[in-house]
């Protein structure tokens, strides 16, 4: 799979009625395995300020794992993220436009058939339940400014639907808006924000991390754990202290990054099938079982098994820690020996102490 490459990016907004700001954001871009490299605009997102900085987020989660790239090659997430602060300061003014809800098997319909349930539930749930049968018949024509609470409810960041099969860039003007947006100022506090992380390398690529002293969990290969921190801590951060994923993802990178290894002695606490995992996972637990020697005879985990970290035997292509790695997080409970020497970590705090608790168990 090849990365996407982006070339532009525009910001546009208008103002309803009550005062408040809706944006649509658009980015050009091509597929860098694509030939020849021509690239075009689309809009990604469309909602007030939160909502698309939401989308903007989780791209800027892809920047990490090179699947977002410039023409020049990698783009930082904390770069990428404060490039759009920047567009969406100085937008250009949207227009009102009135845009045709059409329904069809198009690829590019407005509404396609295939999506008619989803637009249905979507505009339950917002409120306009008086407006779902005539717009599912594709009977409806909307008011970009009036009716833009309907049209997010489809087309935003809760909706199910992408803003490029109503909004295109060429709907934008060339005059910048020069109103006062009341888009949040930068926070000099914002790093105060910034929870105590900890890490462990989990074999070479895995880091094994826990924030605020919460659970130690596996959170994958470090580019997913980098970019799973974008999306759930540091845009909900942000979006009350602006200018903390600036600072704060580059850290929590760097931390990962220098991740000693997990102790030997560490704990790990097995439960083969909780509510709600997939029988799949279960399995999963069995051939971790079967490797340790901690198998019935049917080659099937206990409920709940328990091991240390270095009970692991040695194995050359990794099998056992890929299985390990392969699990829940409801599936597993770490207990990592305290060692303050070897945690990396930001801010040193009291840790809550799970070692013995998984002593209990063994």
């Amino acid at each position: 799979m090849g990365a996407t490459v982006l070339t532009g990016k525009r910001a546009a907004a208008f103002q309803v009625a009550g005062g408040d700001w809706m944006f649509a954001l658009f980015e050009r871009t091509y597929e860098k395995n694509c030939y020849p490299h021509e690239d075009h605009w689309s809009a990604i997102a469309f909602g007030r300020y939160a909502e698309v900085m939401r989308r903007v987020f989780r791209h800027a989660s892809s920047c990490e794992g090179g699947m977002l790239q410039s023409r020049a090659g990698e783009i930082k997430p904390a770069n990428y993220i404060e490039s759009w602060r920047k567009e969406l300061a100085k937008p250009f003014r949207l227009p009102d436009s009135q845009i045709r809800l059409e329904v069809s098997s198009s690829f590019r319909a407005p509404i396609p058939e295939k999506s008619l349930d989803e637009v249905r539930e979507s505009l339950g749930k917002a409120g306009f339940e008086d407006r779902i049968e005539a717009i599912v018949r594709g009977e409806v024509t909307v008011s970009l400014v009036a009716d833009a609470a309907l049209l997010s409810s489809i087309y935003g960041e809760k909706g199910p639907l992408s803003a490029w099969r109503v909004l295109d860039v060429n709907d934008c003007s060339s005059v910048v808006v020069d109103a006062d947006l009341g888009l949040p100022s930068r926070s000099a506090s914002a790093m105060d924000r910034m929870p105590e992380v900890q890490s462990y390398a989990l074999g070479r690529e895995n880091r094994l991390v826990t924030l605020d002293a919460q659970p130690w969990h596996d959170a994958g290969w470090q580019y997913q754990a980098v970019g799973n921190f974008i999306t759930d801590v540091a845009y909900a951060v942000e979006m009350e202290a602006p200018g903390f994923a600036k600072r704060a993802i580059p850290a929590f990178r760097d931390i990962l990054r220098a991740a000693k290894p997990l102790p030997r002695e560490t704990g790990i606490l097995i439960t083969r099938l909780p509510e709600g995992v997939d029988d799949h996972y279960a399995r999963t637990a069995d051939e971790l079982a079967r490797g340790l020697g901690l198998a019935d005879a049917e080659g099937r985990a206990p409920a709940q098994f328990s091991f240390r970290f270095g009970d692991i035997p040695a194995d050359p292509d990794g099998l056992l820690l890929y299985r390990l790695c392969g699990l829940r997080r409801e599936q597993v409970t770490w207990s990592v020996p305290e060692q303050e020497d070897a945690v990396e970590a930001l801010r040193p705090v009291a840790h809550a102490d799970l070692t013995q608790l998984a002593l209990e168990w063994m």
